[in-house]
């Protein structure tokens, strides 16, 4: 082959590699849309208003985000998450992805947090976390053991996952060489509750449970209530009312039609 050809496809390889590293690829597994926004610090114009959002679609949608050198921002990047298309307006916790990118240092420097939401608290609550309870991963593909470590949350639980502000000894920040690319995957094992919205019914189609009898409920510690997980809302913090679906509350939808008298008040 003619040695220019040869040096034109060398150089078409090495840019193809190079293009598809460095960035973080969201895929979302889940049935529904989500979003997320790039925030950055004070004057770097990355400042996520609703209207800078990115759709994530559902069905196993892909979007992958470029790496910003954050050595000329002085500071890092936060990519926050949500499923609902507003990050400036409540309700709804926010599960975020944050980097550094230090290219003089051959440094990626990544972390799973969500110190912006409550991970306990149940999907009717202003600061429910999002995303967690279908499963959320953080991950470097093809990463060698001990290297490049994963984070992630399922169930309600996160692991190598920040939940609280503040720095300590092991904090789950971890540290990758330039040249990678990270995934981000939602509903890595079920489709999660979304966030209500106000709604005392989720987005996706939840039949009531049946309720049954429990001689002495335990107090829920989430907001969920009912069927069978034998929580009462009655003194929970949450509302004393057991809605039809499971969630605690004290607005009408809640302690009226359909509400559960086993597990909480109800008005109706």
């Amino acid at each position: 082959m003619n040695p220019i050809l040869l040096l034109i496809v060398g150089l078409l390889k090495y840019a193809t590699v190079a293009a598809a590293a460095n960035t973080i690829r969201f895929i979302n597994h889940c049935p529904y849309d989500i979003w997320y926004w790039t925030v950055g610090p004070a004057g770097s114009r990355l400042d996520g208003l609703d209207k800078s959002r990115i759709k994530i679609p559902g069905n196993h949608g892909s979007v992958t985000h470029g790496m910003v050198n954050t050595e000329l921002l002085q500071g890092g990047i936060t990519l926050k998450i949500r499923d609902y298309p507003k990050y400036r307006v409540a309700p709804a916790g926010i599960v975020q992805v944050e980097y550094h990118f230090e290219p003089t240092r051959n440094a990626i420097w990544y972390d799973l947090s969500v110190i912006d939401c409550d991970p306990h608290l149940g999907p009717n609550h202003p600061s429910f976390c999002p995303l967690i309870g279908g499963g959320v991963e953080i991950y470097i593909p093809g990463a060698k053991k001990g290297s490049c470590p994963p984070a992630w949350c399922s169930n309600g639980r996160c692991e190598n996952t920040y939940d609280r502000t503040g720095s300590w000894l092991g904090e789950p920040t971890f540290k990758c060489k330039i040249g990678v690319d990270i995934l981000v995957e939602t509903c890595t094992e079920r489709v999660g509750y979304r966030t209500f919205q106000d709604k005392p019914t989720p987005y996706h189609h939840v039949s009531a449970p049946e309720s049954v009898p429990h001689d002495s409920p335990k107090v829920s510690p989430d907001g969920i209530c009912g069927g069978m997980t034998g929580y009462t809302c009655t003194g929970s913090g949450f509302g004393d009312c057991c809605s039809a679906y499971g969630y605690c509350g004290m607005k009408p939808a809640y302690c009226n039609a359909g509400c559960q008298s086993t597990f909480g008040v109800c008005l109706g």
